[in-house]
């Protein structure tokens, strides 16, 4: 990721910031219509689960333009997600849904350029996490 797609990603992010409850609901909305096979993971309260989300991203927003900060963070959050029953076919869902959530919250003020930030970002955050789980 270029500094700028980086920038593009926190600053969309900034944007959305006053709407989390919002964003952390609609992914999981997103996720659960597409792959509703997933929804027996997560058995914590679902409002709890989508709090927990939205700081998860939000510390990856503020990690990504710190690589060894982020890489550290991501590979964690990759080892523990395995024993959530994460599995690699599941992260292109997850992608797909935060993309999906963030275009709901952000409207016309998620670009073409900030959307594309956001799958490069969700793309280095997924491998990532899946080198972890792999450790």
């Amino acid at each position: 990721m270029t500094p700028e797609q980086v920038a593009l990603v926190q600053e969309s992010f900034a944007l959305a910031s006053n709407r989390l409850p919002e964003l952390g609901a609609r992914f999981y909305a997103h996720l659960f219509a597409s792959a509703p096979e997933l929804r027996p993971l997560f058995t914590t309260d679902l409002e709890v689960q989508q709090g927990k989300f939205t700081d998860q991203l939000q510390e990856i927003v503020a990690s990504i333009s710190h690589l060894d900060t982020f890489v550290v963070g991501a590979r964690t959050l990759g080892r523990r997600h395995v024993d959530y029953g994460t599995r690699a076919r599941h992260y292109p869902l997850v992608g797909a849904a935060l993309l999906a959530a963030l275009g709901d919250v952000l409207g016309d003020q998620l670009t073409p350029d900030g959307f594309e930030a956001w799958q490069l970002a969700y793309n280095l955050v997924a491998e990532t996490m899946q080198q972890g789980s792999e450790a």
